[in-house]
């Protein structure tokens, strides 16, 4: 574990950190809780209509924690998650949470699962309830070989997302405006599973985008600007591409105007087209940390 990694926030942040774990702890009652991230939004506003003091600054801290319970918890991953939240938001604070049961986490470990290796080796410890050590992982995984499986994994999930993409566009010339939207949610969900498995590791199991867009903010802040959702509308167009999964199946009233359709279809190509030079500039940064030695193997196709 890296216990420097936040050595340098500010003492306000931590003060207001220590009581989120506190809080977390108290609600919850995990095993452990390692940081493996974190990112600060600062807002500076004026206005000369603002009653008082015309220039406000706001500080609006995220953090990333996996959280890691007992084997005997009955709740659901998502119900912790919940919790969780429940205790930062009043806070003025985010929270970004993966839940693990200890054992699950200790069998990742032993199997060198590249995403709680990673944390282990990088994260902070928090809190540490039962005060024993995690399992050690094995030596990281040669990088010719961890490049070949990024590529394998890539390339099945990102390429189910071009092709719901297809769909999508098909579905659209034909004025199915509702199966379009759900072929487009298909078409992110897969694109943000693709990308989180080659930076981190971690596989998602939701089919809810915006969660998916916060794992992604571990790493990258781009994708996410393609939904700001700072306004309502933006908000609602968010929703109606996020709710399609369920509403496009279940809801008999689920209708998509054609110029919303037009808008997300936009938004989504936009996104695949950005998901991929994130895996390439993933490429070419593991390519670049791999020794050279001459003579060179190359692969003539």
């Amino acid at each position: 574990m890296d216990a420097t990694a936040l050595q340098h926030l500010p003492k306000q942040q931590v003060a207001q950190l220590v009581q989120l774990i506190q809080r977390i702890v108290q609600a919850i009652y995990p095993v452990k809780i390692i940081c493996y991230g974190y990112r600060t939004c600062t807002m500076d506003d004026w206005s000369c209509f603002f009653d008082g003091d015309t220039h406000n600054k706001r500080i609006n801290p995220t953090y990333d924690f996996l959280i890691i319970t007992n084997d005997e918890e009955k709740r659901a991953h998502y119900e912790i998650i919940e919790i969780a939240e429940q205790q930062a938001f009043p806070m003025g604070c985010d929270t970004t949470i993966i839940v693990q049961q200890l054992n699950e986490a200790n069998k990742a470990l032993e199997n060198g699962s590249r995403f709680i290796s990673t944390v282990y080796r990088k994260g902070v410890m928090l809190y540490n309830g039962n005060g024993l050590p995690l399992s050690t992982p094995p030596d990281e995984s040669d990088i010719s070989v961890l490049k070949n499986l990024l590529e394998d994994n890539w390339h099945r999930r990102f390429g189910m997302s071009r092709r719901f993409l297809k769909t999508a566009n098909y579905c659209f010339d034909n004025g199915w405006n509702e199966q379009t939207i759900f072929d487009l949610h298909q078409s992110v969900e897969h694109a943000c599973v693709a990308i989180i498995r080659v930076y981190t590791g971690f596989r998602p199991t939701t089919h809810n985008l915006s969660r998916l867009l916060d794992l992604i903010c571990n790493f990258s802040q781009e994708l996410v600007t393609l939904f700001p959702r700072q306004t309502k509308e933006e908000t609602d167009l968010f929703n109606t591409l996020n709710r399609a999964y369920s509403e496009a199946r279940y809801n008999e009233k689920y209708t998509v105007t054609t110029e919303i359709a037009k808008i997300l279809l936009g938004r989504v190509t936009t996104l695949l087209d950005l998901a991929e030079k994130f895996y390439d500039r993933k490429q070419l940064s593991l390519e670049s940390s791999q020794p050279i030695s001459f003579p060179l193997k190359i692969n003539n196709k």
